[in-house]
């Protein structure tokens, strides 16, 4: 790997670091529900799920222009832009007092993170055109990690005693929960320093990268994997097709629907593993969540590089068979253990990593099928979907009074789902590839 493509991904995974931060709403979730129920006591850790489904609403809806914008300006003027975004929401979110004010600042941060997500992984493939699986892995890497840093800031900042809630469930002192303002004023901070040097870093490749030539004449050189899963025909890779073509295609639906079913799961129990835990007797302490919210991230963020680079070894629809199977496994493990406190968290952890591989995936699925001309806007618009849906799915199990095991086994179900929906995909690439002569997947 050369300086320039080193310096790229190194710009991402800082810009990702920052996106990043969706996934302390887990262990935040209780301080900032404490914080709102001092206004208005009827608030709950349901209905403020509502707040983070509205950041996923809002990153599904602008993942599509990211690719656009990408494709005008570049990947180093969109970030600075996305990052500017979150970082304003951030400031905007520590004068918020209600659930609808926080929800709309939250909106906003969605909406810089969709922007913000695509841009790096593209820039990063004209670096490095033929280790797709590689960059997607290394850059949302960063998006996995970012909440191992920013859990024990948030949990430092808010309750560095490790204060336990009251009996309701929520803080009731205002010496803790009147700290929140402040950590999203310290988070502002931060993504404006790491966002823009992320951004600053995404140059694009002072000599572009001949992948087209590369794919058409010299397969011999690719790694096997890599040329067994340019399923579509050759046409297709040289120049890539657009959304629209793109959506002509039942198999773009397809993969679409799994990524939602397969990746909601693990949405969901990153959201709500801390209130879910908390129900147990006894309830563990305020560090063992912080700490398992950080390590977790870390298994999110490493194993999304693993996954990358396994997709770059045993081809990608090997690796999301295996990805969508392991996933339904651990969570019946995850719904039965909650008051085993060590098997708890390391079934958590193990969730946290299988669930990351999807954004590592998914990416180098639709640019396999789909051609890397316009990857960073096809996966932003095969983003759509899945955002919307887990946003509206997200909002229901809120606003309704589901428990969270009940809540735990209808996503689970639907993950169930999502392994179908892969091996469907699977097959169906395999015979496309057998058709065209191009190998097996």
């Amino acid at each position: 790997m050369n300086r320039e493509a080193t310096l790229a991904l190194t710009g991402g995974v800082l810009c990702h670091i920052c996106f990043g931060t969706l996934y302390c709403w887990g262990n935040s979730t209780i301080y900032i529900t404490s914080y709102l129920r001092s206004f208005d006591d009827s608030v709950t850790t349901h209905t403020t799920l509502t707040i983070f489904a509205a950041a996923l609403l809002g990153q599904a809806l602008t993942m599509p222009i990211g690719g656009v914008l990408e494709s005008s300006f570049g990947a180093r003027l969109t970030s600075t832009f996305a990052c500017l975004l979150i970082t304003a929401s951030s400031l905007l979110s520590s004068f918020c007092t209600t659930t609808n004010s926080l929800l709309f600042c939250q909106l906003l941060f969605g909406i810089g993170m969709g922007i913000g997500y695509v841009p790096p992984m593209v820039n990063g493939y004209k670096h490095l055109p033929h280790r797709k699986g590689l960059v997607s892995g290394v850059i949302v890497g960063g998006f996995g990690a970012g909440s191992f840093i920013f859990n024990f800031i948030v949990t430092g900042i808010i309750n560095p005693k490790d204060r336990d809630t009251a009996d309701d469930g929520y803080y009731d002192d205002s010496d803790i929960y009147e700290m929140v303002p402040t950590m999203y004023r310290v988070l502002a901070i931060c993504f404006l320093v790491l966002g823009l040097g992320g951004a600053y870093l995404q140059k694009e490749p002072s000599k572009p990268a001949a992948e087209t030539a590369s794919l058409l004449t010299n397969a011999a050189a690719l790694p096997a994997k890599v040329e067994e899963v340019e399923v579509d025909a050759k046409d297709v890779v040289l120049e890539g097709k657009t959304a629209r073509e793109m959506f002509a295609d039942p198999l773009s639906w397809m993969l679409m629907l799994s990524l939602f079913s397969t990746a909601v799961g693990g949405m969901y129990m990153s959201s709500t593993y801390k209130s879910f835990g908390s129900d147990s007797d006894p309830a563990p302490s305020d560090y063992y969540f912080a700490t398992l919210g950080s390590v977790g991230s870390l298994f999110n963020g490493f194993l999304r590089v693993f996954w990358g680079v396994l997709a770059d070894k045993i081809g990608v629809f090997n690796a999301m068979a295996l990805n969508a199977a392991l996933f339904p496994l651990l969570f019946v493990v995850y719904n039965f253990v909650p008051e085993q406190h060590a098997t708890f968290f390391v079934t958590v952890c193990l969730c946290f990593g299988v669930y990351g591989g999807n954004y590592s995936l998914y990416p180098t699925a639709t640019t396999v099928l789909f051609g890397p001309k316009h990857a960073g806007s096809n996966y932003g618009a095969m983003f759509v979907l899945y955002g919307i849906v887990t946003a509206v799915l997200m909002y229901e199990l809120g606003v309704s009074d589901v428990s969270y095991a009940e809540s735990n086994f209808i996503v689970l179900g639907i993950n169930v789902l999502g392994l179908l929906l892969v091996l469907s995909i699977r097959h169906i690439a395999k015979a496309r590839s057998a058709a065209k002569g191009a190998g097996s997947v």
